[in-house]
């Protein structure tokens, strides 16, 4: 029930969030096409930066400025950092990460809403 929830929110809220744009706007159908494509577009790009940040795939970078940090540090600051699991860490990436399922929908749907109206916009 709540995976249905999250797929029929997303599936309508890319275009009424556009309509609700729409309406303040000429009602030309070009003119809503266009706003859906400003409004996918943003909505996939957060999506996307989200779900980077939510994988981990930036950690292995991290770890390696923060190693490189305690490596520079002087003799004085490294007994201070010895026990801090954050400037002194162990590993590079956690054993597994949890993506929010409602980034998962947010991105497909706005993605689609994406591709169809590039592929509209084609055809007119």
């Amino acid at each position: 029930m709540r995976n249905l929830f999250t797929n029929l929110f997303w599936l309508f809220f890319t275009p009424m969030l556009a309509l609700l744009f729409w309406l303040f706007s000429s009602h030309h159908f070009v003119q809503y096409l266009n706003i859906i494509f400003y409004i996918s577009i943003v909505l996939f790009i957060i999506f996307f930066i989200i779900l980077i940040v939510q994988e981990g795939i930036l950690d292995p970078t991290s770890y390696g400025f923060r190693r490189l940090k305690y490596q520079l540090t002087n003799k004085k600051h490294k007994d201070t950092l010895e026990n801090d699991e954050f400037f002194k860490p162990t590993q590079a990436k956690k054993s597994s990460y949890f993506v929010h399922p409602w980034v998962k929908m947010g991105l497909v749907f706005n993605l689609f809403y994406l591709i169809i109206s590039i592929i509209i916009s084609f055809m007119i």
